[in-house]
């Protein structure tokens, strides 16, 4: 009868532990965490779904990507409005404007909501914004690139998606530090230009910039549409050889005009990477875990993160995560 009583004691014993450990489990995934990207149907956004969808598959969340029709801060600001009303756990943004988004970031956290963001290194009212490089060096590199391609002199012009975008601002500064500080023989024509992450906008402006300086030799641009659209404006114009694209964009989006010579050198850091290691961050957070220096968030360029704080006091990861692409190296990519 002892026997009996201590097997059962034991029975129950291993079955609340087995059901605790079946509701620890369930917890740890029982999360909805949303990615807002600034614009859906574009290619470097497609691609980031796809990361979000690893993550939720890898881990069981419930991780998903939404976007508005247009690059707009209001409707950003409206869709991160109807999940606060959801009450989704986490909300990470790569935002149009991020001043924009701090009152609206303010409301969610007020709701116990966790706010992140993915390329806006000064935001504010954000548990972590996560970069995959640091701005000023990247920036800084791609002017290295250019300036090394057009042999150190030239006059040059650069986009950027919108006037508000925080990343391609710190990208073109630095691009221009960099010329200013090493390259004396270039020269800015213009102020930055806004395409509003519009190809056809991209173009249109390359066309003006071709007739107001006929000694351009180089268009650098922030955004992915600028490369495509710039290079068709210098590839109409029978000026591949003398004028070239550079910047931001995917090698599947630039391919053909690297292969034709209208643009010479495009970087890119992999966007589904980037929207896999944002949902990790958000999940650790939410499963009360430190984010700590020199932690690997499990994608390339993600291994060894370093940690700062930007001007506001919120903390911003960086990984080292940008690739370089031109015509030789092209079909390595499937992206």
């Amino acid at each position: 009868m002892k026997r009996f009583k201590f097997l059962l004691f034991l029975s129950t014993v291993l079955l609340l532990t087995f059901s605790l450990f079946v509701v620890a489990e369930a917890e740890d995934t029982d999360f909805e965490i949303v990615m807002v990207v600034k614009l859906e149907g574009v290619a470097w956004f497609d691609n980031m779904r796809l990361g979000v969808e690893e993550f939720a598959k890898e881990t069981g969340v419930n991780a998903y990507q939404i976007g508005a029709a247009t690059a707009d801060p209001a409707s950003q600001i409206a869709l991160i409005e109807d999940l606060i009303a959801k009450k989704v756990d986490a909300i990470i943004v790569v935002p149009n404007d991020p001043v924009a988004l701090e009152p609206v970031f303010k409301k969610a956290n007020d709701a116990g909501i966790l706010t992140f963001t993915h390329e806006a290194s000064n935001q504010k009212q954000v548990t972590f914004d996560i970069e995959a490089f640091d701005n000023d060096a990247y920036g800084r590199h791609m002017m290295d690139v250019m300036a090394e391609d057009l042999n150190l002199e030239g006059e040059y012009a650069c986009f950027v998606g919108h006037l508000t975008s925080t990343t391609h601002n710190e990208w073109v500064d630095a691009e221009i530090a960099q010329q200013q500080e090493k390259y004396p023989n270039m020269k800015l024509v213009t102020d930055r230009i806004e395409e509003q992450e519009n190809q056809q906008i991209a173009y249109e402006k390359t066309l003006e910039l071709l007739r107001t300086y006929p000694n351009l030799k180089g268009v650098m641009g922030s955004a992915m549409s600028t490369v495509p659209g710039a290079a068709l404006a210098i590839e109409e114009k029978g000026l591949i050889g003398k004028v070239g694209a550079y910047g931001t964009c995917l090698p599947s989006v630039a391919y053909d005009y690297l292969k034709n010579g209208a643009a010479k050198s495009i970087h890119f850091w992999i966007p589904a990477d980037a929207g896999y290691v944002s949902c990790k961050v958000a999940w650790e957070v939410l499963k009360g875990n430190e984010i700590k220096e020199g932690m690997d968030l499990g994608k390339p360029g993600y291994e060894s993160i370093t940690i700062r704080n930007n001007q506001h006091g919120f903390p911003v990861i960086y990984g080292q995560a940008w690739h370089d692409v031109t015509a030789e190296n092209v079909d390595d990519y499937d992206l």
